[in-house]
């Protein structure tokens, strides 16, 4: 969910009414957004969240309203549940509050595009699908600002996440770099385009920074989504040392990795109901290429952090053992040059190479084979 600023007013204090300016048209937000005519729809109803989108948490909802569009901007009209607690606490506090009071919505670009106006690079969110609306302390950044004053003294909270919702992209099964995809991110990069990278996002944490997102697989903002790295996403959500994520957001990570296969025409490996566990045999190849992968992005952040402290290479511990896997590569390399057809090697040489480079990044060895 995305969250944007509004204006409120208060309509009718006796029935708890308000009236909201959504967006005005064919303007540049502060945001860097461009929101068209035509991109919300007309009487579409949504629910008041209380306080700080916390009814993403579980809390009632306060109130409901709904969505009308004018020529120029697009307004929510409201009415806040007067006979019950939560709404008439939550619209005191507006009141009271006055213009202490910002407001936000709760968003996901359904149909968006990248462009120039005014001089400046911006989005074009050329349809909208507003979940909610809610009273906030920040109507800027509330997605993480709101929620860390909400949780500030109250112990730590658990990780909250989301998944990205599946999007239509382009396809490659080229090599994937990550820390060289990830690097050439600008490190201004906009929350809107860091999406356009990754599978999923830290709702704790701070959404301009790259460390908030994890799965990543694309090339870039608004590049094609790589294969391999959607494999190897599947095979970290298969792997419970190597997910990093909430439960509840596996099923949305695994879709959203799943989708860009599909539009490869490749069938996407199976999600499992519980982390762990034996694998086929296709499933431990995935996972030993998701394992290599992240052993040589952490060996790349060595040699650059070695580097910032004036150190030149990696330690003779750390370079016998990537030899090591240099030798098993050798040996993959001669597993590929087999003639096609010689089943009788193939599977003994894949299984142990697969066996050796998952010595080397801690994976077990798979009791099942496909």
């Amino acid at each position: 969910m995305d969250t944007k600023g509004l204006r409120v007013e208060i309509k009718d204090e006796a029935k708890g009414l308000v009236k909201a300016v959504f967006a005005t048209f064919n303007v540049v937000d502060s945001h860097g957004d461009v929101t068209p005519p035509g991109a919300f729809t007309d009487g579409e109803e949504m629910p008041i969240s209380s306080y700080g989108h916390t009814s993403w948490d579980g809390a009632l909802p306060v109130g409901k309203g709904s969505i009308r569009q004018t020529a120029k901007e697009a307004i929510f009209e409201g009415q806040f549940f007067l006979d019950t607690t939560g709404g008439r606490d939550t619209f005191t506090t507006v009141k009271e509050l006055g213009p202490l009071c910002q407001w936000s919505y709760g968003y996901d670009p359904e149909d968006y595009s990248f462009g120039e106006q005014d001089g400046q690079r911006v989005r074009f969110l050329n349809k909208l699908k507003v979940h909610e609306v809610s009273p906030v302390l920040l109507g800027a950044g509330v997605n993480t600002r709101t929620l860390a004053a909400k949780s500030a003294g109250a112990g730590t909270p658990a990780r909250r996440g989301r998944a990205l919702d599946p999007h239509d992209s382009e396809v490659t099964s080229r090599s994937w770099d990550g820390v060289k995809t990830l690097a050439g991110l600008a490190d201004d990069a906009r929350p809107s385009e860091l999406r356009t990278v990754y599978a999923w996002v830290d709702a704790d944490g701070d959404p301009e920074a790259k460390a908030s997102y994890k799965f990543a697989h694309h090339h870039g903002v608004g590049g094609p989504a790589n294969v391999r790295a959607c494999l190897m996403g599947i095979a970290r959500l298969n792997d419970p040392s190597k997910g990093g994520i909430p439960d509840a957001d596996r099923d949305g990570v695994y879709k959203h990795l799943a989708s860009h296969l599909r539009d490869a025409d490749i069938e996407a490996p199976e999600l499992k109901s519980q982390p762990g566990g034996s694998m086929k045999f296709h499933e431990e190849g995935h996972a030993v290429l998701a394992g290599l992968s992240s052993y040589l992005d952490r060996a790349s952040e060595v040699l650059a952090l070695r580097a910032r402290k004036g150190r030149t290479g990696l330690t003779p511990a750390a370079v016998d053992l990537l030899s090591w896997v240099g030798d098993d590569v050798k040996r993959l390399n001669a597993l590929l040059s087999a003639p096609v057809g010689e089943e009788d090697v193939s599977e003994e040489l894949a299984s142990s190479y697969l066996r050796s480079i998952a010595s080397v990044h801690g994976i077990t060895d798979s009791e099942e084979r496909a």
